[in-house]
């Protein structure tokens, strides 16, 4: 649409945020074939995992949240699915947002810790930065 109103190649990589030859060629695809997506499905290698799957694997991670990667294999490995290996699982299970986190220690405040602090901060409510 820009290069329509006029606006040069350059001006139009730029408020599009992508490379003049880019522009150039899906200008030109335009001009030509009248569309501009492509019907190329997805690219590389299809996924062992599938949206099944992944459904699946969601629900064995949080049936049992402090299962080893090579558990949660093994458990994955005796449904009906294909076998995958260690990584995949864990590949599949990162792009799902479910990453591995260890709690912290730290100690409890006890009655003597909040007092303190209740008394701490009005005496320093004021404080500057010198």
């Amino acid at each position: 649409m820009a290069r329509r109103l006029g606006t040069s190649i350059t001006e139009t990589a730029r408020l599009v945020g992508c490379s003049r030859s880019a522009v150039v060629s899906i200008h030109a695809k335009w001009i030509n074939d009248g569309v501009t997506s492509s019907r190329r499905q997805g690219v590389g290698r299809p996924r062992v995992i599938k949206e099944k799957g992944r459904r699946r694997l969601s629900r064995l991670v949080k049936q049992n949240r402090r299962q080893t990667m090579a558990q949660l294999t093994a458990q994955y490995n005796a449904g009906p699915s294909a076998s995958v290996s260690e990584h995949t699982v864990q590949r599949a299970l990162l792009d799902m947002g479910l990453c591995n986190r260890r709690p912290t220690r730290v100690p409890l405040l006890i009655k003597r810790h909040r007092q303190l602090r209740l008394q701490w901060a009005p005496e320093h409510r004021d404080w500057a930065i010198e």
